[in-house]
């Protein structure tokens, strides 16, 4: 049987339950209020010609639909884990959204992502720094195209057993020009280190 032939055959049955059961308890008439737009909603889906889906599996067959509409809801809340989204996982995702709010968006003891796999890149503190020329492949390995994009927030420091933060916490930043115009108006700390620059070495 058929799942078309199935659907008259409940449906006559229905309708022929309840008239029945309506000699003894005329208040189940009011299943045909449920009753009734079902078995329209199903003749119609039997002789309709433009989705054979619906006029093999007349009723039912709306619910391909409405798990359709509500897939990327499915996909994001319930299959998808946090690192596997495309084209931007929910972990970086919130962390955009955290920073943006001024919310804490470090995680302690470590990351969710596997940093072993092939290919994955990231900066760390080195215990032999490299001169300026490999500044580049730093710049590379932080996703940026040139080093005007590089930016505090880049690069993180471990400041506790259970926390890090990133550069522009650490060092607050100060108006362009301060230390040449201003100095006064600059943190002791920078002073510090603006005195002991130099043009000739990194």
């Amino acid at each position: 049987m058929t799942v078309r032939h199935l659907f008259v055959v409940i449906s006559f049955f229905a309708l022929i339950t309840i008239a029945l059961i309506a000699q003894y308890w005329p208040s189940i008439n009011w299943l045909y209020l449920i009753a009734l737009p079902l078995i329209v909603l199903g003749v119609r889906d039997m002789l309709q010609r433009k989705h054979s889906l619906l006029r093999l599996y007349p009723v039912i067959g709306h619910m391909r639909y409405l798990f359709e509409l509500i897939r990327p809801e499915i996909q994001q809340y319930f299959v998808e884990s946090e690192t596997n989204g495309q084209p931007a996982n929910r972990e970086f995702s919130s962390l955009v959204y955290q920073r943006a709010k001024g919310a804490r968006d470090t995680r302690p003891f470590g990351t969710i992502f596997d940093v072993y796999r092939d290919g994955y890149e990231w900066i760390i503190h080195s215990l032999a720094p490299k001169d300026v020329e490999n500044l580049v492949e730093l710049i590379a390995a932080a996703g940026l195209n040139s080093i005007d994009q590089l930016r505090p927030f880049h690069i993180n420091r471990r400041t506790s057993g259970t926390e890090t933060k990133h550069y522009g916490e650490i060092y607050p930043g100060i108006p362009v020009g301060s230390l040449v115009d201003d100095p006064s108006s600059v943190p002791e700390r920078w002073m510090n280190v603006w005195q002991e620059a130099s043009a000739e070495s990194w």
